[in-house]
Protein backbone atom coordinates (compact mmCIF):
# COMPACT_ATOMS: atom_id res chain seq x y z
CA UNK A 1 0.00 0.00 0.00
CA UNK A 2 2.85 2.42 0.80
CA UNK A 3 4.38 1.82 -2.66
CA UNK A 4 1.07 2.80 -4.28
CA UNK A 5 1.00 6.08 -2.34
CA UNK A 6 4.54 6.84 -3.38
CA UNK A 7 3.56 6.38 -7.03
CA UNK A 8 0.52 8.62 -6.63
CA UNK A 9 2.55 11.34 -4.95
CA UNK A 10 4.95 11.27 -7.90
CA UNK A 11 2.06 12.06 -10.26
CA UNK A 12 1.09 15.19 -8.36
CA UNK A 13 4.45 16.91 -8.91
CA UNK A 14 4.24 20.13 -10.90
CA UNK A 15 5.82 20.25 -14.34
CA UNK A 16 9.38 21.57 -14.52
CA UNK A 17 9.60 25.40 -14.73
CA UNK A 18 10.73 25.33 -18.39
CA UNK A 19 7.58 23.41 -19.39
CA UNK A 20 5.39 25.85 -17.43
CA UNK A 21 7.04 28.83 -19.12
CA UNK A 22 6.49 27.24 -22.54
CA UNK A 23 2.83 26.50 -21.74
CA UNK A 24 2.31 30.07 -20.45
CA UNK A 25 3.86 31.56 -23.60
CA UNK A 26 1.65 29.36 -25.79
CA UNK A 27 -1.44 30.45 -23.84
CA UNK A 28 -0.53 34.15 -24.11
CA UNK A 29 0.04 33.82 -27.87
CA UNK A 30 -3.33 32.12 -28.27
CA UNK A 31 -5.13 34.91 -26.37
CA UNK A 32 -3.34 37.58 -28.44
CA UNK A 33 -4.38 35.86 -31.70
CA UNK A 34 -7.97 35.64 -30.48
CA UNK A 35 -8.01 39.37 -29.68
CA UNK A 36 -6.73 40.43 -33.12
CA UNK A 37 -9.40 41.65 -35.48
CA UNK A 38 -9.88 39.38 -38.48
CA UNK A 39 -7.91 40.31 -41.58
CA UNK A 40 -9.84 42.41 -44.07
CA UNK A 41 -8.31 43.40 -47.40
CA UNK A 42 -8.46 47.13 -48.12
CA UNK A 43 -9.70 48.17 -51.53
CA UNK A 44 -8.95 51.83 -52.17
CA UNK A 45 -11.22 53.48 -54.70
CA UNK A 46 -9.99 55.82 -57.44
CA UNK A 47 -10.48 59.54 -56.92
CA UNK A 48 -12.81 61.14 -59.43
CA UNK A 49 -12.33 64.62 -60.88
CA UNK A 50 -15.17 65.75 -58.58
CA UNK A 51 -13.36 64.30 -55.53
CA UNK A 52 -10.14 66.10 -56.48
CA UNK A 53 -11.96 69.43 -56.87
CA UNK A 54 -14.22 69.01 -53.81
CA UNK A 55 -11.40 68.02 -51.41
CA UNK A 56 -8.78 70.33 -53.00
CA UNK A 57 -6.51 67.40 -53.81
CA UNK A 58 -5.00 69.18 -56.82
CA UNK A 59 -2.57 71.14 -54.64
CA UNK A 60 1.16 70.41 -54.73
CA UNK A 61 1.92 66.81 -54.03
CA UNK A 62 2.24 63.36 -55.51
CA UNK A 63 -0.32 60.92 -56.87
CA UNK A 64 -0.17 57.16 -57.24
CA UNK A 65 -1.93 55.74 -60.28
CA UNK A 66 -2.21 51.97 -60.70
CA UNK A 67 -0.84 50.34 -63.83
CA UNK A 68 1.22 51.98 -66.59
CA UNK A 69 -1.36 54.30 -68.12
CA UNK A 70 -1.07 58.01 -67.37
CA UNK A 71 -4.84 58.48 -67.56
CA UNK A 72 -5.68 56.08 -64.69
CA UNK A 73 -7.48 57.79 -61.81
CA UNK A 74 -5.27 58.13 -58.71
CA UNK A 75 -5.73 55.75 -55.78
CA UNK A 76 -3.61 57.85 -53.42
CA UNK A 77 -2.76 61.53 -53.08
CA UNK A 78 0.14 62.60 -50.88
CA UNK A 79 0.71 66.23 -49.96
CA UNK A 80 3.13 68.03 -47.69
CA UNK A 81 0.88 67.85 -44.63
CA UNK A 82 -1.50 64.93 -45.36
CA UNK A 83 -2.20 61.95 -47.56
CA UNK A 84 -5.59 60.72 -48.76
CA UNK A 85 -7.19 57.44 -49.79
CA UNK A 86 -10.83 56.71 -50.50
CA UNK A 87 -12.32 53.58 -48.93
CA UNK A 88 -15.97 52.59 -49.21
CA UNK A 89 -16.79 55.97 -50.73
CA UNK A 90 -15.27 57.97 -47.86
CA UNK A 91 -12.17 60.12 -47.89
CA UNK A 92 -9.63 58.83 -45.35
CA UNK A 93 -7.08 61.50 -44.35
CA UNK A 94 -3.67 60.28 -43.20
CA UNK A 95 -0.96 62.14 -41.29
CA UNK A 96 2.48 62.46 -42.82
CA UNK A 97 5.24 60.46 -41.17
CA UNK A 98 7.88 63.17 -40.97
CA UNK A 99 10.86 60.82 -40.77
CA UNK A 100 9.90 59.12 -44.05
CA UNK A 101 11.60 59.90 -47.35
CA UNK A 102 10.64 63.24 -48.84
CA UNK A 103 9.36 63.18 -52.41
CA UNK A 104 9.28 66.09 -54.86
CA UNK A 105 6.71 68.79 -54.08
CA UNK A 106 7.11 68.19 -50.33
CA UNK A 107 5.13 64.95 -50.23
CA UNK A 108 6.45 61.97 -48.25
CA UNK A 109 6.72 58.23 -48.78
CA UNK A 110 4.73 57.21 -45.66
CA UNK A 111 1.41 58.36 -44.19
CA UNK A 112 -0.29 57.07 -41.05
CA UNK A 113 -4.00 56.80 -40.22
CA UNK A 114 -5.98 55.47 -37.29
CA UNK A 115 -6.87 52.18 -39.01
CA UNK A 116 -4.02 51.73 -41.50
CA UNK A 117 -0.90 53.25 -42.98
CA UNK A 118 0.28 53.84 -46.52
CA UNK A 119 3.73 53.55 -48.05
CA UNK A 120 4.93 54.52 -51.51
CA UNK A 121 7.93 52.39 -52.46
CA UNK A 122 9.96 53.28 -55.54
CA UNK A 123 10.50 50.44 -58.00
CA UNK A 124 13.18 49.88 -60.62
CA UNK A 125 12.21 50.79 -64.15
CA UNK A 126 12.13 53.62 -66.64
CA UNK A 127 10.39 56.87 -65.84
CA UNK A 128 7.82 58.39 -68.15
CA UNK A 129 5.24 61.16 -68.14
CA UNK A 130 2.17 61.32 -65.93
CA UNK A 131 -1.25 62.74 -66.76
CA UNK A 132 -0.12 66.11 -65.41
CA UNK A 133 2.86 66.13 -67.81
CA UNK A 134 5.32 65.67 -64.96
CA UNK A 135 7.83 62.88 -64.72
CA UNK A 136 6.30 59.65 -63.40
CA UNK A 137 8.27 56.72 -62.08
CA UNK A 138 7.44 53.11 -61.20
CA UNK A 139 6.24 52.67 -57.65
CA UNK A 140 4.31 50.36 -55.38
CA UNK A 141 1.42 51.42 -53.13
CA UNK A 142 1.32 49.33 -49.97
CA UNK A 143 -1.46 49.73 -47.41
CA UNK A 144 -1.03 47.95 -44.07
CA UNK A 145 -3.69 47.46 -41.42
CA UNK A 146 -3.25 48.35 -37.75
CA UNK A 147 -1.63 44.94 -37.15
CA UNK A 148 1.08 45.54 -39.81
CA UNK A 149 -0.54 43.09 -42.25
CA UNK A 150 -0.40 44.01 -45.95
CA UNK A 151 -4.02 44.72 -46.85
CA UNK A 152 -3.39 46.18 -50.33
CA UNK A 153 -0.42 46.07 -52.68
CA UNK A 154 -0.34 47.44 -56.23
CA UNK A 155 2.21 48.44 -58.83
CA UNK A 156 1.78 51.73 -60.64
CA UNK A 157 3.37 55.10 -61.18
CA UNK A 158 3.91 58.12 -58.97
CA UNK A 159 4.05 61.64 -60.34
CA UNK A 160 4.58 64.82 -58.37
CA UNK A 161 3.68 68.39 -59.22
CA UNK A 162 3.96 71.82 -57.62
CA UNK A 163 0.98 74.05 -58.36
CA UNK A 164 1.73 77.61 -59.52
CA UNK A 165 0.07 79.04 -56.38
CA UNK A 166 2.34 76.93 -54.17
CA UNK A 167 5.42 77.95 -56.16
CA UNK A 168 4.54 81.68 -55.81
CA UNK A 169 3.96 81.16 -52.08
CA UNK A 170 7.40 79.70 -51.56
CA UNK A 171 9.06 82.46 -53.62
CA UNK A 172 7.41 85.14 -51.50
CA UNK A 173 8.49 83.31 -48.35
CA UNK A 174 12.13 83.71 -49.43
CA UNK A 175 11.86 87.48 -50.01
Amino acid sequence: MMGGLALLSGCSKEAPPQNKAHDDARDVAMVERMNQPPFRPIRPEPFTADDIAHYDLGRSGCTFRPGDKADEAPLFVGQQDRGYIKIEGKLQPLAVRNDSAELPSGAHSTYIGTQNWVELAAQAGPSGRGLDGQEAWPSRLIIRDSNERVAFNALGRVSCVATPADARGSASDEA
